[in-house]
């Protein structure tokens, strides 16, 4: 797999450990030793981004937040969007939307793709609302999913593109395949207290 990311902090302990971010399998382990660093840790708000997704069956694109992990529980995810190119039509998308606990024990996993009439290589607005009782999430405005979960940590901001491996091995991969581009227009932050909970409806799991 390759991946192409962006991230608003970073924490990681030495080279060869196992204290790291996002530790998505156990054998994990520190490849590059980084210093910590914090530039945008929110810990509840909104969080928005504008972005095309792509129409390549062996591509993701994703915005989500995770924790900072200076604590191994303090690693729940928030998934905003996850667009896997072979679910993208002319008019639909399965749109990926919801909670991840890792190694959070207050957090179930909650996450879900969601089916909606529009075509996501245009422009569009996702957001999650992410409140002392749940996150509700958006797209171009228009609550789709709430889950009843939040995290109760500092989250860092994660954008990605990824690409998955192809059948036949690294030469299976032509250079006409490329660039893949995850185009996003703009990405924001709001304080809670600028966020608009009370007015965001939607299907409660």
């Amino acid at each position: 797999m390759r991946v192409s990311s962006l991230q608003t902090e970073v924490f990681a302990g030495p080279l060869g450990g196992t204290v790291g971010q996002h530790r998505f399998r156990p054998d994990a382990v520190v490849r590059e030793e980084q210093p910590p660093r914090r530039l945008y840790t929110p810990h509840r708000g909104r969080v928005a981004v504008r972005a095309r997704a792509l129409h390549d069956p062996r591509a993701m694109v994703a915005v989500w937040m995770i924790g900072y992990e200076d604590r191994p529980e303090r690693s729940a995810e928030i998934c905003v969007c996850e667009i896997f190119g072979r679910d993208v039509g002319p008019d639909r998308a399965l749109v990926g939307m919801g909670v991840h606990p890792f190694g959070d024990p207050a957090i179930t996993d909650d996450f879900a793709r969601v089916e909606l009439p529009v075509d996501v290589r245009g422009l569009h607005v996702y957001s999650a609302d992410w409140g002392a009782d749940g996150v509700i999430f958006s797209v171009d405005g228009e609550p789709v999913r709430t889950v009843g979960q939040s995290p109760d940590h500092p989250m860092q901001l994660m954008l990605g593109i990824y690409e998955f491996p192809p059948e036949g091995g690294e030469d299976a991969r032509p250079p006409e395949a490329y660039p893949k581009v995850f185009e996003v227009d703009w990405v924001r932050g709001w304080a809670p207290e600028r966020t608009r909970p009370s007015r965001a409806r939607g299907p409660t799991t």
